[in-house]
Order: structure tokens, then sequence, then C-alpha cells
């Protein structure tokens, strides 16, 4: 068995491994780099692509899954496997799908899988054939407010490729939460209003809930898609957890006092940009959670001092990573999602 790591070790973003065994090969991920225009795509050469027969998707985000045209213009042909959620979320057009359903077998190869606390719709896969195994956690997180997360525990496998996005950080997950609220009740005071860029799927909902608690008292706003997000709370119990919704939230109309939730953390659409540049307009500013892009409107705003950058941790650091390592059994182990590390780009097993 061989796994080639086509993008996501040594880098953020352009999620994308191949593992090939003696009859069958298949891909984890097919994203795209964001920041690298010049070549955001993975390490696959058109030979590679073209006896693909299977790519799984760990969750909808673009870097793990912005590189699937390329992919299929480049000649492959194959099954993408996702779960329905993933699926419902991402916009490609593909030719042959096939949802996951509770453990599968494809060509020989069994797959388990289980949510992975991410986003809904996301997962860490289990992968046995040829008498070995290969281990995916995906973009994994066990302290999710809103998310269901099937804990990583007792696997056995012979590598495991597993999330360490936050690279050498050291704050804890509550720790980076004080941090975070701390800051927006300071921005509160001061201006009346922050506003958060968030992606359409992820981490916006978990900072609805951390702040329903602390700001019971603050006026929540948002755009339709978080809104549309927030009803399937209540419509879906298998990749939400039971969650009281003490707060209610309305759509942004202009207000100036208030957290404001807006899904488009790089500000790409004109609309974004549009209630954006009204909050900071009022001396207010934008919170950034997640990755900056470059070139984007949101690294702009950060350059000119209307957005700061407190990251919400829905990934794993390093001391998190090896403690995962160490609930588990794995013989070899590699961190993925941070440039913080180098990795081999083949690996036998």
């Amino acid at each position: 068995m061989e796994l080639y790591v086509a993008g996501g070790c040594g880098e953020h973003g352009r999620n994308c491994f191949l593992v090939e065994g003696k009859q069958v090969r298949f891909l984890v991920d097919c994203g795209i780099k964001a920041d690298c225009p010049e070549n955001p795509y993975p390490d696959l050469s058109k030979e590679q692509i073209a006896d693909l027969k299977y790519v799984f998707l760990t969750h909808s985000h673009a870097d793990h899954t912005g590189a699937l045209q390329w992919l299929l213009n480049r000649g492959f042909q194959g099954t993408v496997i996702a779960s329905r959620e993933t699926f419902r979320q991402i916009r490609e057009r593909l030719p042959f799908t096939q949802q996951l359903e509770s453990n599968i077998s494809v060509d020989n190869i069994q797959v388990e899988w289980g949510r992975s606390g991410h986003c809904a719709g996301s997962v860490w896969y289990h992968f046995f054939m040829e008498n070995k195994s290969i281990f995916f956690s995906g973009d994994y997180t066990e302290h999710s407010l809103i998310y269901t997360c099937d804990a990583i525990r007792k696997q056995t496998a012979d590598v495991a490729v597993l999330d360490c996005a936050y690279g050498l950080a050291k704050l804890s997950f509550q720790e980076q939460c004080h941090k975070l609220i701390k800051r927006t009740r300071e921005l509160l005071r001061s201006n009346g209003i922050v506003v958060f860029p968030v992606p359409k799927y992820g981490r916006g909902l978990d900072l609805f809930m951390l702040f329903q608690e602390e700001f019971g008292d603050v006026p929540f706003y948002a755009d339709e898609i978080f809104m549309d997000n927030l009803w399937k709370i209540e419509k879906d119990e298998f990749w939400y957890q039971p969650v009281f919704m003490k707060t209610k939230v309305i759509k942004y109309n202009g207000e100036d006092r208030g957290i404001v939730f807006i899904s488009d953390p790089q500000l790409r659409t004109k609309k974004a940009r549009q209630i954006v540049d009204k909050i900071t307009a009022l001396g207010a500013k934008a919170i950034m959670t997640g990755t900056v892009e470059e070139g984007s409107c949101s690294e702009q705003l950060i350059h000119n001092g209307s957005m700061e950058m407190i990251s919400y941790p829905v990934h794993l650091n390093f001391s998190q990573y090896l403690k995962l390592m160490k609930q588990n059994h794995f013989h070899k182990t590699i961190p993925y999602h941070s440039a913080a590390f180098a990795n081999p780009k083949h690996v036998l097993f």
C-alpha cells in the first residue's frame, strides 16, 4: 500500500491524499489552496487521475472539495463518495456519486466513518484493504458546541493522517474562547456593534451558541444563509447536538447595535461587503475567526485596522494532536493542514 500526499501537508489548504493499492486507487479530498492562484490544485498527474476509482470527501469546504471540477476536467471518471449533507452543500455537478450509509464496502475496500465535529456533514474515515488500514481524521474537533463528534478512540491503523491545523499554537479551547469573548465585549462597549464574517457551513453556528450564553441582552442579526442553517438545527438530530436556543436571530437591516453574522468570510460578494462597509464606517470593527486569504477584502480590512483576527478553534493544535495519537494505536502518524510541519510526499505501508 502507498500514500501520496498531493496537498495539505506542510501547507494550509489543497488537502488531497492519494491511496494506492495493488488493485484500486482512490483520493481522500480534493481541495484548492486559495492563496496560491498560480498553482492552487493538488499535485496529481493525468496518469494518476485516469486510474482513480473513488474520491472520498470529508466535508464541503473548498480546501477539501474546490478542485473537484479540475479533477473532472483532467479525466476523472470515478465515483465521489460523501455524506448527504456534504453533497447538499457543494455546488459541483458530479456525474457519479454515492452517499455514505453506515459502514460501506467498495472494490474490497472496507470503509468505516464517524462524525468529526467540524461542520454538518463532516466525517473521519478508516479504510481497510489488502490487510492494511489507513485513517483520516478530516477536520476534527471534540469541542464543538453545536456539531456532533464521534470521538476517535482505540482505533488501530498502519498510517493516520490527523488534523493539526493550529500547529504549535498553545492556547486551549477554553482560553481561546475566553480571549474572543473578552475582545467582543470590549468592542460592543466601545462601538455598540461587531460583525463576524463566517463560513456558510461551520463555525458560525458555534459562535452563536457561545455568544448567546455570554451576551444574552445583545441583539443578534444575520444573513439569510446563516438563518437557514439555524433553522436546520431543530430539524436534524444526526449532525447537530440537542441545544436550547435562548436568543432570537433576525435578518440584518442596517442596525447599529448588536452582533452580526455574515456568511462570507473573505467578503467576496457585493452584499457582504456592503454590510461590513456600513458597520465599519460607524467606527465599529469586524472580527475574523478563521483563515484570511491573500488578496481578499478581509485581508484589506485587517491591513487598514477595520478587522481583527481572533481564532475560534475548530481544528486541533499540536498538543491535541499528540493526545489523539495516545488515545489510539497508529503505527505512523502524519499531521496535516498546517505549514508548521514538513512531511514526506510518499509513504509505503
